[in-house]
């Protein structure tokens, strides 16, 4: 009997302790093949966090951080999309003040950065019914694509309020803008990551190589938000603009 309950804690044990391993060996760049980047979504920030999972359900305005590895520098970009939120840009957006810029450094980088000390995070939007892919794509150069995209779409900042939160705000200086809601990703790219790892519980790991671009890789996100009560983006923003109604 001793040998039997033996036998079966070594069977529970060894797959965790695979697992971990393997974990391991992505994040610090010894299981992926030289040069290749490998991504972890994480949830939360300082000491808080968790790793995502496809079709997590979240509750809107939870913090989202990207961390890159890799062992050489590469050039990444990041975007969220959804149907009623349409294609946003999150990284990398000259309103970011303290956040990190291409190329990234070789080595890991947590996305989109610091300032003052703080870490920076994203969020998931509220009143965002369907799911939500987040899309992350690491070139050994520049995308000329994703970099003329990027200059149209609405994107995230901290300039927008005195206390440098984070906003979705639009960018200056351009006249229509792309990745309107209800509308198609607006790249062909975007659209073969938000295809990467569509049946897979867990995006965290190497990123895959695009079919089309020699020295590009993608991955994707997708979630989900949390049922309960629901601002859309703007009435979000519009009670933010808005100053609190004192008590008499």
């Amino acid at each position: 009997m001793v040998t039997v309950r033996a036998m079966n804690v070594r069977l529970l044990v060894f797959p965790v302790a695979v697992a971990v391993v393997a974990v391991a060996f992505w994040k610090f760049g010894s299981a992926a093949p030289a040069g290749v980047p490998a991504c972890t979504w994480r949830i939360g920030t300082g000491t808080d966090i968790a790793q995502g999972r496809n079709f997590d359900e979240l509750p809107a305005e939870t913090p989202v951080r990207l961390s890159h590895t890799c062992d050489e520098p590469r050039y990444v970009y990041v975007f969220s999309h959804s149907d009623e939120d349409g294609t946003l840009l999150l990284f990398p957006s000259p309103l970011i003040t303290g956040g990190q810029g291409n190329p990234l450094p070789a080595g890991n980088s947590v996305l989109p950065g610091n300032t003052e000390g703080k870490e920076l995070a994203w969020t998931t939007r509220s009143g965002v019914m369907a799911a939500t892919s987040f899309l992350a794509v690491s070139s050994k150069q520049k995308v000329a694509e994703l970099e003329d995209l990027a200059a149209k779409l609405r994107l995230w900042s901290n300039s927008v309020f005195p206390d440098r939160s984070m906003q979705v705000t639009k960018p200056t200086g351009v006249g229509e803008l792309l990745g309107k809601a209800r509308s198609p990703l607006p790249s062909e790219l975007l659209q073969r990551a938000a295809k990467v790892g569509v049946t897979e519980p867990n995006p965290n790991g190497p990123m895959a190589a695009d079919p089309n671009l020699e020295g590009v890789w993608i991955a994707s996100w997708k979630v989900r938000e949390k049922k309960g009560e629901k601002k859309a983006p703007e009435q979000a923003l519009q009670d933010k603009l808005t100053p609190p109604v004192e008590k008499k």
